[in-house]
């Protein structure tokens, strides 16, 4: 099967993932060189020239927009060509692209016009100036290193300090504005993606695609700190064997999808979370699928509300009432966003605007209720894809980009609510240019969608898609109730090729034996042979993280961590065999079976990108990898022998892999 560089661009690099729930330090990375120093400098050649950012625009997006003189423009970073389309916002006119060192997540544009884009496969951020015609390329000026896979931009409110999330470099790094020199670093949990700054500029808060969290870091400390955004459902006891007479229980909720985050200007202090919160159900439990089953839907779709100044969610925003319509089958007017990527405010309306994939669909909330999930003002259908869009608050626009579809499309805002879809204003749509030799093969097209789409009974009943579990074909750090057990999703993005059998037991032979069975107990109908074609091509065809950049003394480090795994006394190599893809390939019973396990034998896992998939284990027992190498010791070889310096080298080996 060809593979295609256009649809591998969008899951390019270290953060994209596709399992189905959500549950360090920055690896990677070299020091920004020092300003002055180095083959560029990233200060302004023609000063004044070209487009500057609209008034208060401080956070970056797939799509930023700017003026030009009278002009407003979207720049739109087009992860499957690696550039940047310019475009007239009011005629829809393309005027030009840019072609960039990588593959673009997010573009910003700062105070004094430069166009700062995070380049998500190369652990760098690229600095570019504007020239008096827009129409003309965007000149590159420097290119500035980060950790692994920057994936969101924001400045604070004096423009001095640009703020970098890098998702599988867990870390949140700031910059000089002017000179883009490096000014420090905080490590973060993983899987960061889109930032906000508080008003007062001392805080940033950060969305995680899994853990269940939020975190706010204090830039002066330079410190993070976690924020539960979970929610707690009430359940009337039909779908467990307990309170079977009646009355309820509380069931905690797991938050992940946290890809996008809003911060209202309007209504001060509100920060909006798009997101979705997960039952996985019970370790202790078995269960008929993946989850608790009965009724409730094991994924419904939230909007945390979080103040900035107490820095907690409010609670009607995380208090769960699930809605039974969700469930393939069951009448519902309108399908839930179980895979929010973007969000925007339109501070005029009060409005809070999210783009849902698998549905092809932007929601307007009203930002001003205590829980906007259940405050939906009107929807846009879009084409396949929206993966960016944005506010043009003076133009009353909204603009958004459909990644799959390569369409731009802009609504007008200046409509009353609309009672219906019908009702809505017509959306113009342009279709972009793309670059010759990388239109996506027609399988991976499809697979890229299939794997997306939410909602479609022929996966699952209860709307969950392929990429709930595995965002960015990831995994969602969560542990499932299964029939055979407590079960933690897998990453699947550079995990696939040759590591069969598939699953924790082992009996998935090839990659379509373990899909059937996936979908069997998703309670999918089940895909046509061509649509299966197409999604395995698309899941085998992942990128995974880009390797790490490591110095000298590091390397020092790995090398003697790769002896200690390799050698007869600790017998790490033993099982996970390097010329084996890091597995053998064979089910071993290593004293973990849980209770509601009904084997004792397991699937030696590949130890590929081990370092940023934690917990650990079948049933995720294992929080961190040292708890599991200390644990671990005579069941899967020997680490009782080692010392904290060689468990560390050992460590840093693991994680190199």
């Amino acid at each position: 099967m060809r593979k295609s560089v256009a649809v591998i661009g969008l899951v390019a690099a270290a953060t994209a993932g596709l399992a189905a729930g959500c549950g360090s330090t920055g690896r990677g990375g070299a020091e920004a060189k020092a300003p002055g120093v180095g083959e560029r400098s990233c200060g302004r050649v023609h000063p004044g020239v070209g487009a500057k950012p609209l008034a208060g625009a401080r956070q970056g997006g797939v799509v930023a927009l700017a003026k030009a003189g009278d002009k407003t423009i979207a720049y739109v970073a087009d992860e499957d060509d690696g550039n940047i389309h310019t475009v007239d916002v009011a005629t829809g006119k393309e005027l030009g692209t840019t072609q960039l060192g990588g593959t673009p997540s997010q573009v910003l544009v700062s105070a004094d016009g430069r166009v700062v884009v995070a380049l998500r496969d190369k652990a760098a951020i690229e600095v570019l100036e504007p020239a008096a015609d827009p129409s003309q390329p965007l000149a590159s000026l420097c290119t500035v290193p980060t950790p692994v896979e920057p994936v969101a931009l924001a400045t604070t409110p004096d423009d001095g300090t640009l703020l970098v999330t890098s998702a599988w470099g867990a870390a949140l790094t700031a910059y000089d504005v002017t000179s883009m020199g490096r000014a420090y670093e905080v490590p973060l949990p993983r899987e960061p993606r889109s930032l906000v700054v508080s008003d007062d500029g001392k805080k940033a808060f950060v969305a995680h695609v899994v853990g269940s969290r939020m975190s706010v870091v204090d830039l002066a400390a330079k410190r993070a700190r976690p924020v539960d955004v979970g929610g707690i459902e009430e359940s009337g006891g039909f779908r467990r064997k307990v309170n079977l007479f009646g009355g309820g229980e509380e069931i905690e909720r797991r938050a992940c999808q946290g890809f996008a985050l809003a911060k209202s200007t309007d209504l001060s202090g509100r920060i909006f979370a798009p997101q979705v919160l997960v039952d996985p159900g019970r370790a202790e439990e078995r269960s008929e699928g993946y989850g608790s089953g009965g009724m409730n839907p094991p994924e419904v779709a939230a909007v945390a509300v979080v103040d900035e100044d107490t820095e907690q969610p409010l609670g009607e925003s995380v208090n769960v009432k699930p809605d039974v319509r969700q469930m393939v089958g069951v009448a519902r007017p309108r399908p839930a966003c179980l895979l929010p990527r973007a969000a925007a405010i339109d501070p005029a309306s009060r409005s809070l605007f999210v783009s849902c994939l698998g549905i092809d669909t932007v929601i307007e909330y009203d930002a001003a209720a205590a829980d906007p999930q259940r405050a939906e003002r009107r929807r846009f259908a879009v084409t396949a894809g929206p993966t960016g869009l944005a506010v043009d608050a003076e133009g009353r626009r909204l603009v958004v980009w459909s990644q799959f579809d390569r369409t731009l499309q802009i609504a007008p805002l200046g409509a009353k609510d609309a009672a219906s879809e019908a009702d809505a204003p017509a959306i113009v749509r342009v279709g972009l240019s793309r670059k010759a030799q990388t239109a996506a093969t027609a399988d991976l097209e499809l697979g890229r969608k299939l794997f997306h789409v939410s909602g479609d009974a022929r996966i699952s009943n209860d709307g969950r898609a392929c990429a709930s579990c595995h965002p960015d074909g990831r995994d969602d750090a969560l542990t499932w109730a299964t029939p055979e057990g407590p079960r933690q999703t897998p990453m699947l993005a550079g995990r696939l090729a040759k590591t069969a059998p598939y699953g924790w037991t082992g009996r998935g032979d090839s990659v379509e034996a373990h899909l059937s069975e996936t979908f069997g107990r998703l309670g999918g109908a089940g895909l046509a042979r061509r649509e299966i074609d197409a999604l395995i091509a698309f899941a085998t065809s992942l990128r995974p993280p880009q390797a790490e950049t490591r110095n000298d003394s590091n390397d020092v480090l790995v090398q003697r961590g790769k002896a200690i795994f390799h050698s007869a006394q600790t017998g790490c190599g033993t099982c996970h065999r390097e010329d084996g893809a890091w597995t053998d390939h064979t089910a071993h019973d290593v004293s973990s079976r849980a209770d509601a396990d009904v084997a004792a034998t397991f699937d030696t896992p590949s130890l590929r990108f081990v370092g940023g998939t934690a917990p650990y284990f079948h049933d995720g027992r294992y929080a961190t990898l040292r708890s599991l190498l200390i644990d671990a010791d005579g069941k899967m070889g020997n680490t009782k022998h080692l010392s904290k310096d060689e468990l560390d080298a050992l460590e840093a080996y693991m994680r190199s892999l």
